[in-house]
């Protein structure tokens, strides 16, 4: 028996080209005359009640191997979907392209059920005994979390997840134990009975001796087998007499260079450190919170995201001119690159970034703040990774959504929201306690 439902799926075509249609226009509206014209909202999508026999036609098509079918017929688009199995939903991370094309992504959150995948072509299967895969900013070292310990190596591939070779490899004991003399009589990452699962990020540094550590419980590096507490200060937290390390919105990210760090937490101002002497920068967020933190690929900049509820400011960071201010009695004002969004994931290339945020757009701007492009994906965005020749973007969303995206593509579907003219390839959908469907 066939699996598609006709009449439904024009339904669902139709639709979503006039609401597709219907936004742009008002968006492309809105930024030409800088949102001073009154317009009226566009229409609601009226596809909501369709969810439950669209995913019942994608589970079918999944089943019957007639996923290039299904995506003609039924054009993807989340939002329609996810409020009816907002129980299932989860956050997708994509974490690296390997060398051969293939890419790991990791679901779930802070607990044991989070799960590894690789993807490759039109297969995905399950990492096992695994908890987390960490990757280095240049894609040369990968950090292996399991319930033992930490494991750095350099050469993973689809063939062989375990690496090529092994650089540095210390258990979960000896790194807790290094945490307690580094933060003594403190609560801390070395007082959870599963600190694997207590990982924000694990991000090797470009030699492949270095981890940084990203937690609820503090941010921390891993250097020569020894731990040091970088966030939140220790001296601070014993003078204000605090019993722990715990930090909200933990963030850090590592230079391509490996020299600089960028991090905070909501209750800290945007930090830089110097790895080479142990200089710590520290400066103001443009907006309330500080949320994320992002090199360039040249690690001359840093772009630093601060959040006000849904929405946010980044503001780019000069490294060259940190260090002579710091130097100075001058002050300097850092250029806004963007005031609309609250950053969960973005990524560095040539000569722009992409970020993706709250709403769930993701915006291309350029090292000068312009925006460049914008592309809808339906919902907040929880990761992002781009292959090494730019071509490929995978992006993952907390309505349990893996994007596959080809940015070199030159033209866009009628059914997209957004300026861009890149094009999404595949899509998966990795909800909790279900086997993952492509679509």
């Amino acid at each position: 028996m066939d699996w598609l439902h006709r009449e439904i799926a024009e339904n669902w075509r139709r639709e979503g080209k006039r609401y597709a249609a219907a936004v742009n226009e008002f968006v492309r509206i809105g930024m030409e005359s800088e949102w001073k014209q009154e317009q009226e909202e566009p229409e609601q999508d009226k596809r909501y009640s369709l969810a439950q026999s669209i995913i019942e036609m994608i589970r079918a098509a999944n089943k019957v191997g007639e996923v290039e079918r299904l995506r003609e017929e039924l054009p993807p688009a989340s939002w329609p979907i996810t409020p009816a199995y907002e129980n299932k939903t989860q956050a997708v991370k994509p974490v690296a392209f390997l060398q051969d094309g293939s890419l790991v992504i990791h679901t779930g959150g802070h607990s044991n059920d989070r799960k590894l995948y690789l993807v490759y072509e039109q297969t995905i299967s399950e990492i096992q005994d695994l908890q987390q895969i960490g990757c280095s900013p240049d894609g040369n070292y990968f950090a292996l979390v399991n319930k033992q310990g930490i494991r750095i190596v350099h050469g993973l591939t689809r063939n062989k997840i375990e690496g090529e070779v092994e650089i540095t490899a210390t258990s979960w004991e000896y790194i807790q134990n290094s945490i307690k003399k580094a933060v003594p009589e403190l609560e801390s990452l070395a007082n959870l009975e599963h600190p694997e699962a207590g990982l924000d990020e694990v991000i090797p540094f470009h030699d492949g001796k270095s981890v940084l550590l990203v937690s609820h419980y503090g941010i921390y590096v891993i250097e020569n087998d020894e731990a040091q507490l970088l966030h939140p200060d220790l001296s601070q937290l014993i003078k204000d007499e605090i019993e722990d390390t715990t930090i909200d919105m933990a963030h850090g990210s590592v230079s391509p260079d490996g020299r600089w760090i960028a991090y905070g937490s909501q209750g800290s101002e945007h930090l830089l450190k110097d790895t080479s002497h142990g200089t710590v920068y520290e400066f103001a967020p443009e907006s309330s919170y500080p949320h994320y933190a992002l090199f360039s690929r040249d690690s001359y900049d840093v772009w630093y995201n601060a959040c006000h509820f849904y929405n946010g400011m980044t503001m780019r960071v000069s490294i060259s001119e940190a260090e002579k201010q710091a130097t100075t009695a001058e002050t300097v004002e850092w250029p806004l690159m963007n005031d609309e969004m609250r950053v969960y994931a973005g990524v560095a290339l040539k000569d722009s970034y992409i970020f993706g945020d709250a709403y769930g757009y993701l915006r291309c701007i350029d090292r000068d703040g312009q925006e460049v492009w914008r592309y809808f994906v339906g919902s907040t965005i929880s990761g992002i990774t781009v292959s090494r020749d730019e071509e490929r973007l995978a992006v993952g969303t907390y309505a349990g959504m893996l994007h596959l995206i080809d940015l070199k593509s030159g033209c866009k579907s009628e059914y997209s929201i957004g300026t861009a003219a890149i094009l999404e390839t595949e899509r998966w959908i990795l909800w909790q306690n279900e086997k993952p469907l492509r679509w």
